[in-house]
């Protein structure tokens, strides 16, 4: 009788209890700092918004991403480090609300605005965004593929950033003039 009453309870107990939605969208999930700060990297330096590491295969340095301001409008640039190529870019500029995702959140990054592929050897890849008005703040995902060429290691490289959701490793970041 002991056996039956505590199975019952357990039961009761388990079937209040109720499986939480994991599902939410990728904009709840991401937390925008106060603007002007983001994550490790450099902040409010006017020649440099925001420069952190270029993060290969979740845990390996293979260079830096530096979003700048020129002539008005932002400039993000890519900058491989050591033995480390740069094979693809992909990069989103604008309210984190537009980015492109999956229906579980992870980034789309075929759907990026911004985009190449480049030949053996690329070390530096810059692209020229929107126009920044001072008090502007826009959101920023900069992917990468990526070739050791000493080992022959290809990887996928997000920006330092802070992480969007989904299902992936993928991260981002706010910057503001």
């Amino acid at each position: 009788m002991k056996k039956i009453t505590l199975f019952m309870v357990a039961a009761t107990l388990l079937a209040g209890c109720s499986k939480e939605d994991t599902t939410s969208s990728t904009f709840e999930n991401f937390i925008i700092g106060v603007p002007g700060q983001v994550d490790d990297g450099t902040v409010g330096n006017e020649e440099n918004l925001y420069e952190d590491d270029l993060i290969a295969g979740q845990n390996l340095d293979a260079g830096t991403v530096t979003v700048s301001v020129v002539d008005g409008n932002i400039v993000v640039t890519y900058t491989s480090d050591g033995d480390w190529q740069i094979d693809e870019t992909h990069l989103y500029i604008g309210d984190l609300e537009d980015l492109p995702t999956t229906p579980s959140g992870n980034p789309k990054i075929g759907h990026f605005p911004y985009s190449g592929s480049h030949g053996g050897g690329t070390t530096t890849v810059s692209y020229v965004g929107p126009e920044l008005a001072e008090g502007d703040c826009v959101y920023i995902a900069a992917h990468a593929v990526v070739t050791n060429t000493a080992s022959g290691q290809t990887e996928t490289a997000w920006a330092a950033g802070l992480p969007m959701g989904g299902n992936s490793w993928a991260m981002g970041f706010e910057v503001c003039l």
